[in-house]
């Protein structure tokens, strides 16, 4: 790229970054102000180098065949209810949240704690990730997730709540697509994106995903603007955040006795089946839905396609 490039390159930028924050001066939503001072002081600091340091290097030190799955998780996890409750790929019925991003969450924790420790991860640190109940806190606790002691059990009912949730009116969806525009241009720039779209993309499902958890915990099935501001902070939060000083609770705690014999997802809805002790995928032929059924041993093998 020659000097010119470059500098019309920035230019481009620096008026792309201008024109999303005029199509927020208007906007009169609590917190908007403190997300975007966030997000710049994210972009000044070298916190967006590192989470695309921990990006580029999660094969390495944090492997597929490393992370926690349905089978080793706890019954009464976020995790293991989500699961439950939730649809893994293409929700149904028009419906936002899936259980992929419940997935995120750990991720993006992942991520964080790689960039305090810088090296691959232990035993020890995928437990600390995904048993700490730091989920917990961010589901629950959102922007204060550091500073509350005390909140619900997740329930079935949480996220079958959680699974309804819609905006609450078009407004309310362009404000989130605004801010999402503003982050991807303050922390990425335009051409930058390219290579780094699937951490972008990342980042607004969870920040979706906490949006929503805002509502529900407010007994409200829409997502306000504040739901979506609230999302933000959370995130943001979240990346300043040493998380490696969350620690997983004892396993014992979390005996799960669970005997695998394999699923059955049906290749046309996307719903799935357990497998019961003595039942074999010969046993059945075709969903209720009349698709097809694919044997999988191990669910995850299904949701990482």
């Amino acid at each position: 790229m020659t000097w010119m490039d470059k500098h019309n390159t920035e230019k481009a930028d620096e008026f792309r970054l201008n024109k999303s924050l005029k199509s927020l001066e208007n906007e009169n939503v609590t917190g908007l102000k403190e997300v975007i001072i966030s997000m710049e002081n994210a972009s000044d600091s070298n916190l967006y180098e590192d989470l695309k340091n921990a990006f580029n290097s999660q094969n390495q030190f944090y492997p597929r065949e490393k992370r926690m799955n349905y089978e080793n998780m706890p019954e009464n996890s976020v995790y293991s209810i989500a699961h439950e409750n939730l649809d893994f790929a293409i929700p149904k019925f028009g419906y936002m949240m899936r259980f992929y991003y419940i997935c995120l969450i750990y991720r993006i924790i992942g991520f964080r704690y790689f960039m305090t420790v810088k090296r691959e991860f232990s035993e020890e640190d995928i437990q600390n990730i995904y048993l700490s109940e730091l989920d917990e806190r961010l589901i629950f606790g959102l922007d204060q997730f550091d500073e509350v002691s005390n909140w619900p059990q997740p329930s079935a009912e949480f996220f079958q709540k959680l699974k309804k949730v819609k905006w609450e009116d078009k407004n309310t969806k362009k404000f989130a697509k605004k801010l999402k525009y503003l982050k991807i241009r303050i922390l990425y720039t335009h051409f930058g994106l390219a290579k780094y779209h699937d951490l972008s993309s990342m980042e607004e499902m969870f920040i979706k995903l906490m949006a929503g958890c805002s509502a529900v915990n407010d007994n409200r099935d829409e997502i306000t603007k504040e739901d979506i501001v609230i999302g933000y902070k959370t995130y943001l939060k979240l990346l300043n955040t040493d998380v490696t000083k969350y620690k997983a609770r004892n396993m014992g705690e979390f005996s799960k006795e669970n005997e695998n014999n394999g699923y059955l997802v049906c290749e046309k809805c996307n719903s799935y089946y357990k497998l019961q002790p003595g039942e074999s995928p010969e046993d059945f032929d075709r969903c209720q839905c009349g698709g097809e059924l694919k044997y999988y041993e191990n669910i995850n093998d299904f949701e990482n396609e």
